[in-house]
């Protein structure tokens, strides 16, 4: 059994390069509007908005402007929170919260490209 997710994007080559220089995600295939992207052996793909133009909110996405990652959030472990984190920012990701201690992790959330909540985590030694 396996789990693949797909997400919409507007920029699918931006979303793509975000995902495998923060989190280091492997694109294994990618073309105008598409991209495959896997990682420990779960996969990602986008999809640009137009592969869903029959879907109900397709319209709505496209004349409001919503942003298409409201209510996800992918977590991704890394090997170091601040490293990532300023990866993140380079790429042009929006500070939802800095590096900071939560628990047994050490993880902060950014906003990639299209607006999607991305958790930079990994755990913390020793506890």
């Amino acid at each position: 059994m396996s789990l693949e997710v797909v997400l919409w994007s507007s920029d699918v080559p931006s979303l793509a390069a975000f995902l495998a220089r923060v989190a280091n995600f492997e694109v294994v295939g990618q073309h105008p509007g598409y991209a495959r992207l896997e990682l420990g052996g779960s996969v990602l793909t986008l999809h640009a908005d137009e592969a869903y133009e029959g879907h109900p909110w397709f319209d709505a996405l496209k004349r409001e402007g919503a942003a298409r990652g409201i209510g996800a959030e992918l977590r991704l472990e890394v090997g170091e929170v601040t490293a990532a984190y300023r990866g993140a920012l380079a790429a042009g990701a929006t500070v939802v919260y800095p590096p900071h201690d939560q628990e047994a992790t050490r993880e902060c959330q950014v906003l990639a490209p299209d607006g999607y909540l991305v958790t930079l985590w990994s755990p913390q030694p020793g506890i």
